[in-house]
């Protein structure tokens, strides 16, 4: 179904994507390696499955290392001339994979299998699912085309089988609530996964979308290897970033020679992942580039936050949750700042535009006006109060809750005439996104999502809860939607985002009043977590986070000692001070930061004099960068401290540049 050889006739539409030569030679003779024993030399009784053949790219290698019991599938038929002309020995069969007889059985199955979207190509996939039955087996929502190819590649491998497919990684990073809810499940029970190499920093297809490729080699379980619960290791390879004087193909072709010939490379890295089979989550992303010696560095930073002998997560003190959604934001939020401004302010007067006049809020009405901010305006420990992008119309669903939905909305456009007269110039296009999304129709005045939170209690109760009065006065800790980095913002006092920030919300109303906040904001912005995003894959993205099962929880009960208490004291002096800075960039109150530190009480066992003393050499310089740059880095030392890492602090920085930057 999908051709393998890079040219202009990739076809989109089907998911073909040509694999280079060299990537094909170099997976063939990997096999090979993975082949049992003793088999490698009897070549000619190895059933082989190429299920995607394209111009038989990984045919032609096949044949050259001796396999000839070939069965190859491929459906486009502009191919076929050229595969039966080439490759005479090869038992070909010009047919879609997904309908091939579950009774054919292989010892190889090797290939790249096609790249297509569910989501982009519902009707296509729907149409599987009624003509394949191993598509009605596996659907799930939000899959992908390849999917298929490796759960009936599974069915179709002999015990002690050898299957590698170069794909996406995506299938690896991806958790629980993605189309990989049927696959990963399927191949832990059938499977070992014996290798994978990582080639999210390779270009290898200039015309496809998406380059973060790995390839990876599975073996079938037999029964026996199933019934005792076998365990198994995983290879790694990573692949690192080329050099700006390399061209992409130029550099590819000399990784793969180097791999092919195993030889050693700077831009190569192999040894066995800290993660086995047994490891893996059977709904939860996998994080294969986990050395050892990354892993003992975690599981330092791991004792201090056991609670009950358990682990702490992020996810046992907070749900995690997006900003406000609106019906349509360009609706909603109200701004005066560019050619298309829909507000007016004047004198402390807010004035909103109906039917090209611009009319003069009450005070009520300006009550239900939130200036608003997008992810961008977020700093760590803060945020930068001047960059909001509006202000938004937020109605709250529970001002008239006790009147009858058929009367609720005439009560709002009683006590606010104005805003929802503004409104009502859009209703039509307004009811007609409610209902394409299957919502009531006569909620146009509120936000979609983001005004409420369900909170299960210590007693098992849920409540709801209204978030207004929270994203008003409460303490909130909030973070960009889509992120590599730990940047955390924060505010206590009128905070309130669109959909592309994340807030953390406590979990119950007993974690809330536990919740020591400076504390925590500073761990999360601290070297410590960086490290730990890299060592745990931990990635933040539109409603695929996986930081809340990711990121482990300092107990705060777990530092006992005078010292480690003193420590604590000054972290949270000084987070308050970055708070300050990244939230009303008030410089006054670097002056009272200089002046508590000179005066600061020491214990008579201190020895942080240095770290304050570079603290008081940054505020004679009087430049915010500096200043906050060298609070951060103190900071991360006292960190080091209390989790008896500072030793360790170069070796840290030696693994992130070994592992996720080399």
């Amino acid at each position: 179904m999908v051709s393998k050889k890079q040219s202009l006739s990739n076809n989109a539409l089907i998911g073909q994507v040509f694999t280079p030569k060299f990537i094909a030679e170099f997976m063939v003779d990997n096999c090979i390696k993975f082949i049992e024993e003793g088999s490698a030399k009897k070549n000619k009784k190895i059933s082989v499955l190429e299920p995607s053949v394209g111009e038989g790219i990984f045919l032609k290698f096949l044949l050259k290392k001796g396999f000839e019991n070939i069965t190859a599938y491929e459906m486009d038929i502009n191919l076929k001339e050229n595969l039966l002309k080439n490759y005479r020995d090869v038992n070909f069969k010009f047919k879609n994979f997904l309908g091939s007889n579950l009774n054919e059985k292989f010892n190889l199955i090797i290939g790249n299998p096609p790249y297509l979207g569910q989501n982009y190509n519902a009707e296509l996939f729907q149409d599987y699912v009624k003509n394949y039955p191993i598509c009605k087996k596996y659907f799930v929502g939000n899959m992908d085309l390849f999917y298929y190819f490796i759960h009936l590649g599974i069915e179709k491998l002999a015990p002690g089988g050898i299957l590698s497919f170069i794909t996406t990684n995506y299938w690896i990073t991806k958790s629980k609530k993605t189309g990989i809810k049927l696959l990963k499940p399927h191949v832990l029970n059938e499977c070992f996964l014996l290798q994978y190499i990582d080639l999210s920093n390779l270009k290898l297809f200039n015309d496809a979308k998406g380059q973060h490729n790995c390839i990876f080699v599975l073996k079938k379980k037999k029964e026996e290897e199933k019934t005792q619960k076998v365990n198994n290791t995983i290879e790694i390879i990573q692949i690192g970033k080329k050099s700006p004087h390399f061209s992409d193909n130029v550099f590819n072709r000399a990784i793969f020679k180097n791999l092919i010939n195993g030889k050693e490379s700077r831009y190569i890295y192999k040894y066995k992942s800290a993660i086995t089979n047994n490891d893996l989550d059977r709904q939860g992303s996998w994080n294969l580039i986990y050395p050892k010696e990354v892993k003992k560095v975690v599981e330092k930073i791991e004792k201090k936050c056991l609670s009950n002998h358990k682990n702490s997560l992020l996810k046992d003190y907070f749900i995690i949750r997006n900003g406000l959604i609106f019906i349509k934001d360009d609706i909603f939020i109200l701004n005066n700042k560019n050619n298309n401004k829909n507000l007016k302010i004047k004198n402390n007067d807010f004035f909103v535009k109906i039917n090209n006049e611009f009319v003069k809020l009450s005070e009520k009405e300006k009550e239900r006006l939130k200036k608003i901010y997008k992810s961008k305006s977020l700093r760590p420990y803060g945020h930068d109060r001047k960059n909001n992008i509006g202000y938004a119309i937020y109605f709250n669903k529970n001002e008239f809750v006790s009147k009858p939905l058929d009367k609720r909305n005439s009560a709002y456009e009683l006590n606010y005439p104005v805003l929802t007269t503004y409104l009502k110039q859009f209703e039509n296009k307004l009811r007609e996104i409610l209902i394409n999304a299957k919502e009531n129709p006569d909620d146009l005045y509120f936000p979609r999502r983001g005004a409420f939170i369900r909170r299960l209690e210590k007693n098992n109760e849920e409540i709801i809860i209204d978030l207004e009065s929270l994203y008003e006065n409460d303490k909130k800790i909030f973070l960009k939607y889509i992120s590599n980095e730990n940047i955390f913002g924060y505010s206590d006092s009128s905070y309130f985002a669109t959909s592309d920030t994340y807030f953390l919300w406590p979990k119950n109303s007993e974690i809330e009043i536990e919740l020591d906040y400076t504390f925590l904001l500073a761990y999360l912005n601290s070297k410590l977590v960086y490290f730990l995003f890299k060592a745990k894959s931990i990635s933040i993205k539109r409603s695929k986070t996986t930081l809340e099962y990711g990121l482990p929880v300092p107990n705060i009960n777990n530092f006992i000692s005078k010292k480690e208490l003193s420590i604590i004291s000054l972290i949270k002096f000084l987070t308050c001070y970055l708070i300050e800075i990244n939230t009303s960039n008030d410089l006054t109150r670097l002056k009272t930061l200089k002046l508590n530190i000179k005066n600061f009480k020491k214990p008579p066992y201190w020895n942080q004099d240095k770290l304050l003393q570079d603290i008081l050499y940054a505020l004679e310089k009087n430049d915010n960068t500096t200043i906050q740059t060298t609070i951060q880095k103190t900071i991360d030392k006292l960190f080091f401290q209390i989790f008896d890492l500072r030793e360790k602090e170069k070796e840290i920085d030696s693994l992130i540049k070994k592992y996720y930057f080399f």
